[in-house]
């Protein structure tokens, strides 16, 4: 499959694919990096000549797209909302940092899901891979993995335990998906 990886942010997530893909975990191609800001992640596709692109726009990210012949659409870590456009467009996953339907929904991205799940006093979490739907994290549920956090003594614990397991669950996502394609 020929994937376009969507970030906001620092790219840990697109790194561990990035590394995947050398390592020949999966036999998918990372084609494209879009992201909706001059994210730090960007430094990845560049390193790596990955061609990317920083736009917000739907038409010019479609357009980007189309030049790449995409398979699938990987969120790891963006923030904006997905259009109806891309939606009918493409097929997408998402990387969600709690096992859904908790913490998931408007204000439950990144850190913000953490602290809740800390504050909550929570002793198990994880990390749930969905498709994308117009609903936010409410798509059909690909993979989940629990991840105990009982020992977790702060909001960063937490934090670094959950992503360990992302890195993991994406490339392992990706893999099946593969197979059943």
């Amino acid at each position: 499959m020929n994937l376009a990886v969507f970030i906001s942010g620092t790219g840990t997530n697109l790194k561990a694919l990035i590394e995947a893909q050398k390592d020949k975990f999966f036999t998918s191609q990372i084609k494209a990096i879009v992201s909706n800001k001059e994210a730090k992640g960007l430094e990845f596709a560049r390193l790596n000549h990955i061609a990317y692109l920083v736009s917000k726009d739907d038409d010019e990210i479609l357009e980007f797209l189309k030049d790449y012949k995409i398979d699938l659409i990987v969120l790891a870590g963006y923030l904006p909302r997905i259009s109806k456009k891309l939606i009918n467009t493409y097929k997408i996953i998402n990387i969600h940092p709690s096992l859904l339907p908790k913490y998931g929904g408007k204000g439950f991205y990144g850190r913000h899901v953490h602290e809740a799940v800390f504050e909550n006093k929570e002793k198990t979490s994880g990390v749930t891979i969905h498709y994308v739907n117009e609903n936010l994290d409410d798509g059909a549920i690909i993979l989940q993995k629990k991840v105990d956090i009982s020992g977790c003594k702060s909001v960063d614990d937490l934090a670094d335990a959950i992503l360990k397991i992302e890195h993991l669950s994406l490339k392992e996502v990706i893999k099946k998906l593969e197979v059943e394609n």
